[in-house]
């Protein structure tokens, strides 16, 4: 037996390894660099979570794109020609290597969706079309070998999908803390090469293989597949598509935008794909069929606006119906899987699902929709899809209809009671009962897809309407949703200013007090406290990263000359809206208000500047992180004058930035004063509670800032908690953080 022959032999054994290892290379680089690019373009985007969906839309169209040209190639070309081929695109995407996003994008207004997509295409478009290809391919090539398992190559779609789950909870845990960005992008451009390496060898050995014999296909295999089965995957991979940017938007928005956060739903997401496409699936799809309604019904009756529900239940909730949801759906996609032969054409259709479900999030629904309505509609569309049950056959659709509605009345009552109740518990417990009507009404429904659907529908309007019953505008732009509404109590009536779920401005609609700070910003606070130890006659230039309402300019002294930074043009027509707030117009001597991201904006004010610089820029309830980076506090120097004084608003109903800010203080000498306070028994509206730290080179300028004024010394927290550009933690954060 001659050597290549010899070698033919051995081959059987090692071709499994070399073909399922290329596939984890290729899907754990995919998954990797999409952490890692969303992480270079936040900071140019204000830190929106936005930018994540829309990266994600990136990401998505272009798995579309490598799907099609693998599904078009292995069509048209011989096997040897597709090699060849792939081979070259691999080499010309390598040219683009390393990544880099570059300092500038350019902005369209309030959505620079468009531009992020057209920056990211251009820069890193190349090597994503190219690895995006190889799954299908390989897959293919893969199908032809004479192997035991050639005849139905999607478990290796499982173990793809686990390279890219490792990869993925590789970049927040391991990563992110360990490398900066530049070595991440130099460390990434390697395994590109080792990828397009193993791509060639396996390749090779597709060519210098030859069959013993023909695998002979099932007689169905080359029938014409019908427009009903490749809606059918459509669908099947839209709605999980949609819900987990849904999720991601809506933990993201409250907590902060990062890749920890952005990773956690896309591992659930692809823990459903790597399950129910294992040669043995561990979890019988019944089962889960049968769980759906125990995640799903809880979570439709605590999306009530204004509900407080623990932000740990809520996490639990969410994520958890993500998980069902995407296996109910995944696990309909591994049953109507087809044979090899129409394997890359299956693909295809779950890519164009994927990119349908992610553009109609990131694009479509923040025109059309002035709420955030897309993930409401997801929820129901996963109970129309799920799978038919016997109870489905029989003829009622109009009670299907009219049952439901008889929801919307129950639950609008019960939440509105639960909203506006003060604290009786005779209240809260009728308001608790009535929200469990709705849910064992709806356990009744479930057997049927269309009434359950029907009734989650009612529930989600009904609680919707109820929590926005006070509300006089809602509006949304690329930076989130605005909300203003009318709040009454016992102290007074108000008039707010919501961005989320996170109050961003109050103003007293008494006679006499429209330019009296409220909210974060009362002279009981240390907001208050902060403006009146300045002293008199030396202040004369104050920047406000953040502008909110404008609130803040009420505490202009005459002859100040107050800038306020802002990204979201939302924010600057809201707080000019004479309809609504009147701060910018009656207070701070008319201040300037200069739009775009701080980070870049600032960079043209004078050097030394500013007297006063604040910051109190929130994304809802989130800071953005490029804002208290070792960078950006040298920039905030930079522009400071040598006796400023430097003020940080950190409140957060979710995540404690003392440590974060202690040590950026520490690290660049300054000396730092926390300040923080509690309501008591006062208005919430009239006085927020407010978590402050002012900072200034020298003891000397933050005369009055004391503990004899309420406030403390903020020591340095350790070394970790350094955030820059390139490395931040936010798993210490939140694993080693003090707790407020």
């Amino acid at each position: 037996m001659n050597a290549s022959g010899t070698a033919w032999i051995m081959l059987p054994r090692a071709v499994l390894p070399l073909f399922a290892a290329t596939l984890y290379i290729s899907a754990g680089l995919m998954f990797l660099v999409e952490p890692m690019v969303a992480k270079m373009v936040l900071p140019l985007l204000g830190g929106s979570p936005a930018v994540w969906s829309t990266c994600l839309v990136f990401f998505q169209a272009t798995l579309l794109l490598g799907y099609a040209y693998a599904h078009a190639l292995t069509r048209v070309a011989p096997r040897r020609a597709q090699i060849l081929i792939h081979v070259a695109v691999l080499f010309l995407a390598a040219l683009s290597l390393p990544l880099n996003i570059g300092a500038n994008l350019p902005s369209q207004g309030a959505w620079p969706a468009l531009s992020l997509l057209v920056h990211l295409t251009l820069v890193a478009g190349p090597v994503v079309f190219a690895i995006s290809a190889t799954a299908p391919l390989l897959q293919s090539w893969f199908s032809d070998l004479d192997h035991e398992t050639a005849g139905d190559p999607y478990f290796l779609y499982a173990s793809s999908n686990a390279g890219s789950l490792l990869a993925l909870l590789s970049y927040p845990f391991l990563v992110e803390p360990a490398l900066p960005l530049h070595q991440q992008a130099v460390l990434w451009s390697w395994g590109f090469g080792i990828l397009a390496a193993g791509i060639a060898l396996s390749g090779g050995v597709t060519v210098f293989s030859t069959r013993p014999a023909m695998v002979i296909a099932p007689p169905d295999a080359a029938a014409p597949l019908q427009w009903r089965e490749r809606l059918g995957w459509t669908v099947l991979t839209f709605v999980p598509s949609s819900l987990l940017l849904g999720v991601t938007s809506y933990i993201t928005t409250d907590v902060v935008s990062a890749p920890l956060l952005w990773v956690v739903p896309l591992a659930i997401y692809l823990l459903t794909f790597i399950l129910v496409f294992a040669r043995r699936p561990p979890l019988p799809q019944a089962v889960i069929v049968r769980l759906m309604p125990f995640v799903l019904i809880p979570l439709v009756l605590t999306m009530a606006p204004g509900l407080q529900v623990p932000l740990p239940v809520r996490l639990i909730l969410h994520l958890g119906c993500l998980f069902i949801v995407a296996m109910v759906c995944h696990g309909e996609l591994a049953r109507r899987r087809p044979s090899s032969e129409r394997l890359t054409d299956f693909y295809f259709c779950l890519s164009i699902g994927g990119v349908l479900g992610g553009m109609f999030n990131a694009l479509l629904a923040p025109v059309i929709f002035p709420d955030v309505w897309e993930y409401p509609i997801a929820l129901v569309a996963a109970c129309l899809i799920r799978p038919a049950t016997p109870d489905d056959s029989g003829r009622s659709l109009a009670w299907d209809i009219v049952l439901p509605l008889g929801l919307l009345a129950i639950v609008f009552l019960a939440t509105r009671l639960l909203l506006t109740s003060e604290g009786g518990h005779l209240s809260v417990l009728m308001a608790l009962f009535g929200m469990m009507v709705p849910g064992i009404a709806l356990l009744n429904f479930w057997p049927r897809r269309v009434r359950f659907a029907a009734g989650v529908a009612a529930c989600l309007v009904a609680s919707a309407a109820a929590g926005s019953g006070d509300t006089i505008t809602t509006d949304r732009s690329f930076f989130g949703v605005s909300r203003v509404q009318i709040k009454n109590d016992h102290d007074g009536r108000y008039i707010v200013m919501f961005n989320g779920t996170t109050l961003h401005g109050v103003k007293s609609l008494a006679p006499g007090e429209e330019t009296l700070p409220m909210g974060y910003y009362s002279h009981e606070g240390p907001f208050g406290r902060f403006f009146a130890a300045l002293p008199a006659g030396h202040v004369h230039h104050v920047g406000v990263i953040g502008l909110g309402t404008g609130g803040l300019a009420c505490y202009a002294a005459p002859g100040q000359d107050w800038t306020f930074y802002e990204i979201d043009p939302l924010a600057e027509r809201i707080a000019d809206d004479p309809r609504y707030f009147q701060f910018l117009e009656n207070c701070g001597n008319h201040p300037h208000v200069v739009m775009g991201d701080a980070r870049l904006t600032i960079a043209n004010a004078p050097d030394a500047f500013y007297d006063v610089l604040v910051l109190d820029a929130f994304s809802s309830d989130s800071i953005p992180m490029h804002l208290i980076t070792r960078e950006a506090m040298a920039l905030y120097l930079r522009k400071l004058a040598p006796d400023g004084r430097l003020l940080f608003h950190i409140s957060s109903r979710n995540l404690d930035l003392r440590e974060v800010v202690g040590t950026l203080a520490a690290d660049a000498g300054l000396v730092a004063r926390l300040g923080f306070d509690n309501a008591g028994p006062r208005s919430i509206w009239r006085h927020t509670p407010a978590v402050v730290v002012a900072m200034a080179r020298g003891s000397e300028q933050l005369v009055g800032v004391d503990q004899a004024h309420g406030w403390q010394t903020l020591p340095a927290g350790a070394q970790r908690f350094l955030w820059t550009d390139q490395r931040s933690d936010l798993l210490r954060v939140i694993l080693f953080g003090q707790i407020l």
